[in-house]
Formats: C-alpha cells, structure tokens, sequence
C-alpha cells in the first residue's frame, strides 16, 4: 500500500447530486484512503444502515471514514481513537475540510489508544450503536515470537518485510501481545481482542469491520461467533495483494499444519487472476514471487457485520 510522501493540499470537490469524492491530506505515516481497502470498507458502510446511528471508529487515520460516514451516511455522531497520536490531529482536519457543515459531529479521543483502552474511549463505546474498525491481520515480522515461528517451519522472510516504513503501524500489530487469544494463531489476534472487549463495554452494539480473507472467511465467521456475534457478509471484491506486505505468516500457517490431516482443510486463499477464478494456496502464492517478486497476486477483502447475539 501506498501513500503519498507530501500533503494532498487540493480542495475538495464535492457536488450534491454526485458522488462524493475525497481527497484528504495524506502524509507518508498515513494509510492511503484511495487504497481499494478503503474502497470495500466504504461500500460496506453504505450497506449498514448507519442513518442516525453513534458510531465509533477504531482506528480513524485521516479521518476520511469518518468525513464518509457523517456526510453521506448521515451518522448522528462519530467518535474514534488511533493508535498513532498524530492521526486525531491529521483526521479532525481533513473532516473539518472534506465535511465542514458536520465537523462538530466528530469527536476524537485524543492521545494514542490501543484499541479501546483508555476510560474515556471504553465510556464513549458505552454509549455507540455500531463500532467499526479495520485492523491489521499480520503480525510484526520482527516480533521475537513470530520469528520463532518462522523458524521452526523453515520459511524466510520476504526480503524487505522487516524494514520500518512510515506507515508500518498500519500494516502489522505486535504478535506476542495478542498470544493469549486463540485467533491469534490465524493472525486475528488483534480483531479478536477489538471484538470481545467491545462486546464487554457495548454489549448491544453493532460491529462493522474490513478484513483481508487471506485465511478464508469462514475463519472470520468463526472468529465473529466465538466472541458472540451473528456475523453477514455486507460486501466483498477481490484486490490486489500489495507487493509491500509479507505474506510469509500463511505461509508458515500451512506449513505448521503439513502432516497433521489438516492441510486439506485449511489453505490460505490468494488467486492468480483479480476475478478470482485461479485459487492459489499461500505457498503457491510464495512460490510464485520466488520466481518473479512482480509476480500480481489478489485476494478477497470484505466487510463483515457482527449483530449481538
């Protein structure tokens, strides 16, 4: 994924009657909202009947969700934390740009916040009527256990994937923290954390979340019901797999599974076309950038819904 090195300072364009178009200041520490992700996300959103709804986001970035969901979903309010204390700063401006007329309708928690937890981001969950989020799902390659891992299953490191870019907290989440959850195994620790400590603070709120299906998404059906959620799909397309990000974790997750009759039933979902219709598992995937690093793979991104149940 990519963002731009320099601030977009252009205006914003945005007709009544056409569709909304975004272009927010987007510095290199930020992820890219014209990145497809945020495309699927949108269009999920769209689909979740968010009209007059409190809604809280679990890691805001620029802000352009936010601008998105109180000027054409009509969100009564937003509110949302990041992990990254300069991204408050980055979104209440870019809404303030892209949203004028709603801007007093954001209110960000301020500081860096780990998921939900601080008081004052664990009392405005208290009062939300859907949470949303789109959280990494791809352990730090340097996390001392995840090296580990990759060394017991004998897979390296996609060269380059251990380097620090600006944006680097957007794309990986500390392995070793998240350990205890059980979907941690399947790099959904972090989601998994988001989902039952919402369940905790808002048990009757809504959950909406964007996540890559590089590991099936039955898994994440499975995740959303072990933490108490009916879950249904809102929408999905196939994106391409960004040539940044080190896909050496489902790799490993097959390899670890070699031998014990499980290998049949879980293999990691890449194609080798953007209609999808050529299935590749990871280490075909792999195997494929071993001869040509430029070698396009794709994979489906999702939005899920979560009702409490």
């Amino acid at each position: 994924m990519t963002a731009t090195a320099e601030p977009d300072t252009r205006t914003p364009q945005v007709a009544p009657d056409a569709a909304y178009v975004l272009t927010p200041e987007v510095p290199s520490f930020a992820f890219d909202p014209t990145d497809p992700w945020t495309e699927t996300f949108q269009r999920g959103l769209e689909r979740a009947d968010l009209a007059g709804k409190r809604i809280y986001e679990v890691g805001i970035g620029t802000g352009t969700n936010v601008a998105f969901l109180l000027r054409l979903c009509k969100a009564a309010l937003v509110s949302g934390s990041d992990l990254d204390p300069r991204l408050v700063e980055l979104a209440e401006r870019n809404v303030r740009s892209l949203a004028p007329e709603e801007a007093d309708l954001f209110h960000p928690i301020r500081g860096a916040v780990s998921l939900i937890d601080t008081e004052e981001a664990m009392a405005q969950i208290a009062q939300t009527d859907v949470v949303i989020g789109c959280l990494p799902q791809v352990g730090d390659p340097g996390d001392k256990r995840l090296a580990a891992f990759r060394e017991a299953q004998s897979v390296e490191l996609t060269e380059g994937a251990d380097d620090k870019a600006d944006d680097h907290i957007a794309h990986y989440y500390p392995w070793a923290a998240f350990d205890s959850y059980p979907f941690n195994s399947v790099g959904l620790g972090l989601n998994e954390a988001l989902l039952q400590r919402v369940r905790k603070q808002a048990p009757g709120a809504q959950v909406v979340m964007n996540f890559g299906c590089r590991i099936g998404v039955p898994i994440l059906f499975q995740l959303f019901e072990a933490c108490g959620y009916k879950p249904e799909k809102l929408y999905s397309q196939i994106v391409r797999q960004d040539a940044g990000t080190d896909i050496s974790f489902f790799v490993m997750l097959e390899e670890a599974l070699k031998g014990t009759g499980l290998e049949r039933d879980f293999v990691c979902a890449f194609f080798a076309d953007k209609d999808g219709r050529k299935p590749l598992s990871a280490r075909a995937a792999q195997a494929l950038l071993d001869e040509d690093p430029e070698t396009p793979l794709f994979h489906e991104v999702c939005v899920i819904r979560g009702l409490p149940v």
